[in-house]
């Protein structure tokens, strides 16, 4: 068996296992509302007490609230297929594969314990990079530079601001 992936995380992010569980979860329902194979294959590669946030954490609702945190995003790509999502507290999340469109230009934001730790599961690309940074920080989105982008861009942080907006 392959190494455990070590996780040393503030108390605040360790709840990013909160959502990736109920995906893990829902993914081996017989009917999902949605599939996320990568929350599975992480949990199964972390060296973390998976069930401190299991069952009784609100997992129904976290499902639901990414089924339609998806769609949101989706509805955005349809109308904006090269547009930039800035996927705020991004934790382990796996939406840029779930419905990213191969033009979308995306930025995963969140502490930099986090993203140390995301950085073992997903790779940054042509069109996703992750930033480590705390939203807080005033200039933490000033005016990121897109993957693939070299001058202002219209944008989206995703999923509140884009409702909101409509």
């Amino acid at each position: 068996m392959a190494d455990l992936v070590k996780v040393e995380l503030g108390a605040v992010q360790e709840t990013l296992f909160i959502p990736l569980a109920a995906r893990a979860r829902e993914t081996r329902r017989r009917r999902p509302v949605l599939r996320d194979p990568k929350a599975a294959e992480i949990l199964a590669s972390v060296d973390y007490d998976t069930k401190k946030y299991g069952r009784g954490w609100g997992g129904g609702v976290t499902v639901l609230r990414t089924a339609i945190f998806d769609c949101w995003v989706s509805d955005f790509l349809a109308e904006h297929p090269g547009g930039t999502v800035v996927e705020i507290g991004t934790g382990l999340n796996s939406r840029f594969d779930r419905v990213g469109n191969g033009q979308v230009h995306w930025i995963d934001l969140d502490l930099p314990d986090t993203i140390e730790l995301r950085r073992r599961f997903f790779a940054e690309s042509g069109h996703r990079r992750m930033v480590a940074a705390s939203v807080l920080d005033q200039d933490c989105l000033r005016s990121p530079t897109a993957p693939g982008r070299t001058s202002s861009w219209p944008r989206a942080c995703l999923p509140t601001w884009y409702r909101l907006r409509r």
